[in-house]
């Protein structure tokens, strides 16, 4: 007797994920969406503009002259801004993520202590300062406080540098449509900026929001964004899990009508599949 056919598994979501990453920050994340069987668009709503000014020069040049005890980097962009810096080896260099501390060793510094990743995580793994400890912090201009005002309640004296500044991007018209349309399933948000960049444009209250943190989050919730939905932690995997669940948890209605959002840019697109079975 033929055995019955397995019905396949129904999709999750009739729309499109929004990743809203800066340029060559979102390949990945979108990989990873796609290679669950959903649809992956990379827009922009940022771009990180280096630091080229002189405070920066000059606070490097401290570093390698061992004026400080520590460098904390919290960011691959932030590492990347550190390409041909010099530490001496006495100098502790502590990094966030692993994502970072691989940037770091690209940029020809090695990680003495590579923290989980969040600025919460390295302020809870430093041991209180020692006398003298003196900390070079180079971070984005519109950084999380997180860090610096950690490392001072715990007795470091931190050197704060502008390393890169993000600034707002306009993304494609239809995509910013289609966005207060309701036409993407979901919106992955992955620093407070691009949160209140979203929030300026319109997002459809059906469509899920993602955070990435705590202080995105808040950023999510400071906008009125939602249903909100945050990553367990800052990394791909987790921002894909918590898209999953969001998908999950939301009724399957086919998107409103209206015109399509336009396919992603050469260097962000991905192959459109359809659902797969579960992965995970």
């Amino acid at each position: 007797m033929p055995s019955a056919e397995m019905p396949s598994s129904p999709p999750r979501a009739a729309g499109p994920v929004l990743v809203t990453r800066p340029a060559g920050r979102g390949e990945r994340l979108a990989s990873l969406l796609e290679a669950e069987g959903l649809t992956a668009e990379h827009a922009p709503l940022t771009r990180l503009v280096p630091s080229t000014g002189e405070e920066l020069e000059a606070a490097l040049a401290q570093l390698a002259a061992g004026a400080f005890t520590h460098l904390v980097v919290t960011s691959r962009t932030a590492a990347e801004v550190l390409a041909g810096a010099e530490a001496p080896f006495e100098t502790a260099i502590i990094a966030v993520g692993g994502g970072t501390a691989e940037t770091l060793r690209a940029a020809g510094l090695s990680p003495t202590a590579v923290a989980d990743g969040s600025g919460t995580a390295l302020v809870a793994a430093m041991p209180p300062a020692a006398p003298g400890d003196r900390v070079l912090f180079p971070a984005s201009a519109a950084a999380s406080r997180t860090v610096p005002e950690g490392l001072r309640a715990a007795g470091y004296e931190v050197v704060e540098v502008e390393a890169y500044r993000p600034e707002p991007v306009d993304p494609p018209p239809a995509v910013a449509e289609s966005l207060a349309a309701g036409r993407y399933a979901a919106i992955v948000l992955t620093s407070p900026m691009i949160a209140r960049r979203a929030a300026e444009l319109g997002v459809h209250p059906a469509t899920a929001v993602i955070a990435i943190g705590d202080p995105t989050a808040e950023a999510v919730r400071a906008a009125g964004l939602g249903p909100l939905h945050q990553a367990a932690a800052p990394t791909d995997e987790a921002l894909v899990a918590a898209v999953l669940e969001a998908l999950d948890a939301a009724p399957h209605e086919p998107p409103p009508s209206g015109p399509a959002a336009p396919s992603p840019a050469p260097s962000a697109a991905h192959p459109t599949h359809p659902r797969s079975k579960e992965t995970r």
